[in-house]
C-alpha cells in the first residue's frame, strides 16, 4: 500500500487514533458555502449558494479590502461538533479575526469523509473547479508527484520564500517549529510542495515518545491475586491462570490474548527484539531491517504457536479488524495490544471493573532486546497543497502566515483562556470542557479548541505542541505510572516511519508499489501459517528465499537511502 495513503488511514499518531475511536464519519456533503474563487485578480460577481461558483481562481476582492480563498477539506465528522457550526464557537470568532487582519475573505467547500478521495482524485486529474488550497493527503506519493510534475500543485517554499511577511518563513526555518517538517517533506529537487500537520511531544520539557505495548486485565490479577508479568514466560503462564481459574466468571474457559499477530506492531513481537514492520528500523542504529531477519525470529513464532496450541490466543483475531472488537466485547480480553494510556477499551468490555494495566518491554529472548514501539516526538503528517487554480501568490503567503502563527497555534491547541483552558504556575492546562468527555456539553456551550472546530485537523493542519504532562493528568494513575516510567526506554522503533523519511522519488514510489503487495502478502501468509503450525520451522530458508524472491532485499535498500537522505537533512 502507497506510503501517504497507510499513513493516512492506518498509522495515524496515537493520540490521533484517541480522538478517532470517538468520531463517526459524516455521510452527507455539507452546503459547500460561497463561490469558487480566489486569490484574484479579475472582478466577478461573488455570492453564497453552488450554483455561483466559480471554475478558477480568478475572483477579486468580495468585499472592500479583501481578497478570497477557496479551501477544500474534509469533514471527519466527530458526534458533537461539526464544521458547519463553527460561527457559535470562541474559538473560530478569534480566528476570522485573523483572516480579517490579513484583509482574506475565506470560502469552504467541505466535503464527506467518505466521498472526500474520489472528489479530490477527480478534481485533480480534470484540472476542473479546482480550489486553491486543499486537504491532498488521500493522494498517493505516486499521484501527488505526478500533480507536481503537471504543475498542479505549486511549490510552497517559493511561495514561503517570496510572498511570506516572514512568519511563515521563520517557522520553517532551522531552528523554527516546522523545520524538521520541512525537510520531511521536501522532493529529492529540495522543493517543498505541501505542508504538513505537526505533533511535537515533550515531558518535563523534553521530547516524549507515547507508545504501544500489550496491556492485560488489572482487575483480573488482583481477582486472582497474580503478579503482573515481567517476562514472555510469566505472561504465558497469567494467561494459563486466567483461562484455568476463570478471571471473567462466566463459567467457561474463554479468557484469551486478543491481538492481530499477522501484523508486525503487535507488542508481543517486539518483547522477541523484532521491528514493528516487514521492512523498519531501530531508532538508534539507523540502519533498515526486516523482522524476518533479526536474531529473536524463530522463538517469536515459536511462543505464538504454543499460544495458538494450547487457546490462550483467539486465532480467530488474526487479521484484525471485527473479531478483535467482538471478544473485547465479550470479556474475553485478557491481554489486548493498544496505546498504553488508552481508556477506551474499558467500557467496551461491558464489565464496569475492567481496568488494561500496560506491561512490558517483556524479555523474552537471549538472542536480543525487547523493543519498544513509539510514537516518536515529533510528527509530521497529512497534507495541504495549493493548487495553480491560486493566482494571487501574495494571498497564498499570506494563508501560510496565519496557519504558521502563534496565535493559530493557540486557538488550534489550547482555544480560549478561561473557556477551555486555564494558566497555573505558568502553564496552560486544559479544562473539562474541552476533554473528550465533555464534546457533547462543549457543543452546547461552544466551547472547544481549534482542532476539533475546523474538522479534527481536515480542513486546517493541526500545530500541537503539547505537553504530555496535560494527558497523564487525565488517566488513572497506574497508566500515567507506567508512562512517565517507559518514557526514556531504549531501543526503540518509530510507529510511522515515515516521520522518519523525506520524499521519495518517482521511481522509488513506484518501485516500492510494484513490490508491496505481493511481498506484504506473503508475508502474512508465511507470519499466519507458522503461528499455526500449518507450514514448518524445518523450511525456513526457503520461506526466506520467497520472500528475497518478492524484492524484500530491495525494499530494505530503498528505505535506507531514504533514512540515509533524512540523517542528511534533519538535525533532530
Amino acid at each position: 500500500m502507497d506510503i501517504v495513503y497507510r499513513l493516512f488511514y492506518e498509522e495515524e499518531s496515537i493520540l490521533e487514533k484517541k480522538l478517532w475511536r470517538y468520531l463517526s464519519v459524516t455521510l452527507a456533503v455539507l452546503l459547500m458555502m460561497g463561490v469558487l474563487s480566489a486569490c484574484a485578480t479579475s472582478p466577478q460577481t461573488t455570492g453564497s449558494s453552488n450554483k455561483n461558483k466559480s471554475k478558477g481562481s480568478n475572483q477579486a476582492a468580495d468585499k472592500a479590502g479583501s481578497k478570497t480563498i477557496h479551501i477544500m477539506g474534509p469533514e471527519t465528522g466527530n458526534p458533537h461538533i461539526h464544521f458547519k457550526d463553527r460561527e457559535k464557537y470562541s474559538s473560530w470568532k478569534e480566528f476570522q479575526k485573523l483572516f480579517k487582519e490579513k484583509g482574506l475573505n475565506p470560502k469552504f467547500e467541505v466535503v464527506a469523509n467518505d466521498q472526500y478521495q474520489t472528489t479530490l482524485q477527480t478534481r485533480m486529474a480534470s484540472a476542473t473547479d479546482m480550489p486553491d488550497f486543499l486537504n491532498v493527503t488521500g493522494l498517493g506519493d505516486d499521484t501527488i508527484l505526478n500533480f507536481v510534475d503537471k504543475g498542479t500543485i505549486l511549490p510552497v517554499n517559493q511561495i514561503i520564500d517570496e510572498h511570506s511577511d516572514g512568519t511563515a518563513k521563520q517557522f520553517f526555518a532551522e531552528g523554527g517549529k516546522g523545520a524538521r517538517s520541512n525537510a520531511l517533506n521536501a522532493a529529492e529537487n529540495g522543493n517543498v510542495y505541501w505542508i504538513s500537520q505537526i505533533q511535537a511531544t515533550t515531558y518535563d520539557g523534553k521530547p516524549g515518545s507515547t507508545n504501544q505495548v500489550i496491556s492485560v486485565r488489572k482487575d483480573w490479577l488482583d481477582k486472582l491475586n497474580l503478579e503482573v508479568p515481567k517476562t514472555a514466560d510469566d505472561f504465558y503462564h497469567m494467561l494459563k491462570a486466567f483461562r484455568e481459574k476463570d478471571a471473567n466468571g462466566n463459567g467457561q474457559q474463554d479468557e484469551v490474548l486478543a491481538f492481530n499477530p499477522a501484523a508486525w506492531n503487535n507488542g508481543i513481537a517486539q518483547w522477541f527484539g523484532l521491528v514493528n514492520e516487514i521492512s523498519c528500523f531501530v531508532i538508534e542504529d539507523g540502519k533498515a531491517v526486516s523482522p524476518w531477519y533479526q536474531p529473536g525470529i524463530k522463538d517469536y513464532f515459536k511462543y505464538l504457536n504454543k499460544l495458538a496450541k494450547e487457546g490462550l490466543m483467539d486465532t480467530s483475531t488474526i487479521g484484525g479488524g471485527d473479531p478483535l472488537d467482538q471478544v473485547i466485547a465479550e470479556n474475553k480480553a485478557g491481554a489486548i495490544f493498544d496505546y498504553c494510556m488508552q481508556t477506551w477499551q474499558e467500557p467496551g468490555t461491558g464489565d464496569p471493573d475492567a481496568a488494561y494495566l500496560p506491561i512490558g518491554p517483556l524479555k523474552a529472548t537471549d538472542a536480543a532486546e525487547p523493543i519498544l514501539a513509539i510514537e516518536p516526538p515529533y510528527l509530521s503528517y497529512n497534507r495541504w497543497a495549493f493548487t495553480k487554480e491560486c493566482k494571487d501568490l501574495d494571498v497564498a503567503g499570506t494563508l501560510l502566515d496565519i496557519l504558521c502563527s502563534d496565535k493559530y497555534m493557540e486557538l488550534t491547541q489550547w482555544g480560549i483562556e478561561g473557556e477551555t483552558y486555564e494558566v497555573k504556575d505558568g502553564e496552560k492546562k486544559l479544562l473539562p470542557i474541552a476533554l473528550n468527555a465533555s464534546w457533547e456539553q462543549a457543543a452546547k456551550e461552544g466551547k472547544e479548541i481549534g482542532d476539533l472546530i475546523w474538522a479534527n485537523g481536515s480542513i486546517f493542519p493541526k500545530r500541537r505542541f503539547v505537553p504530555m504532562e496535560n494527558e497523564i493528568s487525565i488517566v488513572p494513575e497506574y497508566k500515567a505510572e507506567f508512562q512517565r516510567n517507559i518514557i526514556d526506554y531504549h531501543p526503540t522503533t518509530p510507529l510511522g516511519k515515515e516521520n522518519y523519511f523525506p520524499v521519495p522519488t518517482q521511481e522509488q514510489v513506484q518501485r516500492r508499489l510494484e513490490l508491496n503487495t505481493d511481498l506484504g502478502t506473503q508475508s502474512s501468509q508465511l507470519a499466519t501459517q507458522l503461528i499455526l503450525g500449518q507450514i514448518s520451522m524445518d523450511d525456513w530458508d526457503s520461506h526466506i528465499q520467497s520472500l528475497k524472491d518478492l524484492g524484500l532485499d530491495e525494499i530494505l535498500k530503498i528505505d535506507q537511502t531514504l533514512l540515509d537522505r533524512y540523517k542528511k537533512n534533519v538535525k533532530d
